[in-house]
């Protein structure tokens, strides 16, 4: 008898102690996966993709600047008119709308450009479809900052999120990249939106901070450019602008192509 209990308060001391591990581990796994304020964090980036934030890299070369399409508002068309892409004025690297500009609006994923390679108008989804790029640069921020900002960070985030999923869909292998929009100077008239220049530099701050979580969520890359086009003040550099406050010189944007090859991205393809 004494022997039969002794095996007995063995057998529970065991399997008491492999619950007590098992449960630890479980535990050890939730809080690895949890912050310190109780948000989920993402995987750790391996592959130079899932960390959103592009870190400093070797100088990925022109082949890396040639491999892009890029889409966004007047700031991304103007890289065709200053001609510092390959084929000068006459790149077939930028897609925009026969306007030149785009906004970042609920119609945005379904919007019409003019086909480069064709000077044909067509849907975006039709133009992705036949491109595939390698790369999109996705720059969006000024054109409609207060009203993005009024309807909020969801709402920014939703119709941002369904841009990226018209690429998707269409263009399953192009990798994705986000750029923070340009700051503006303190020239430029801000009539138009109804607050002062301090406001709406502000408004494209936070836009940016939101650009850039969800680059997080959506597991795309983000390209914080912004910081080299501004000065001390926070706003755009005088020497870096053409005089009206937030169109770029092509200095700028020399200068932005310069920080892409050094914050390099990894294809998907």
């Amino acid at each position: 008898m004494l022997k039969r209990l002794l095996f007995f308060s063995l057998f529970i001391l065991i399997a008491f102690t492999l619950i007590t591990s098992c449960s630890q581990k479980e535990q050890d796994a939730a809080t690895d996966s949890v912050s310190e304020d109780g948000s989920e964090l993402l995987e750790e980036n391996t592959d130079g993709k899932l960390g959103a934030f592009l870190e400093e890299s070797t100088d990925a070369g022109e082949e890396y600047i040639n491999s892009f399409i890029f889409l966004g508002e007047s700031t991304t068309y103007h890289l065709k008119s200053r001609g510092v892409l390959s084929g000068g004025s006459d790149t077939t690297q930028v897609w925009a709308p026969k306007s030149g500009t785009l906004m970042l609006s609920p119609s945005v994923s379904e919007c019409r450009i003019v086909y480069p390679e064709t000077n044909e108008e067509l849907d975006l989804g039709e133009a992705l479809t036949r491109k595939q790029p390698k790369f999109m640069l996705l720059t969006f921020g000024l054109n409609g900052a207060g009203t993005n900002i009024s309807k909020g960070e969801d709402y920014f985030k939703r119709i941002y999120s369904r841009l990226i999923d018209t690429i998707a869909e269409h263009s399953p292998n192009t990798t994705v990249i986000l750029q923070s929009c340009f700051p503006i100077g303190k020239n430029m008239d801000v009539s138009a939106f109804d607050v002062d220049v301090a406001t709406l530099n502000g408004y494209i701050d936070r836009l940016n901070e939101w650009t850039g979580e969800l680059a997080e969520e959506r597991g795309v890359a983000f390209l914080n450019s912004s910081s080299i086009f501004k000065g001390q003040d926070g706003f755009l550099r005088p020497e870096l602008q053409v005089g009206d406050g937030y169109h770029l010189s092509a200095e700028a944007y020399r200068k932005m192509l310069a920080y892409m090859r050094t914050h390099a991205c990894e294809a998907d393809q």
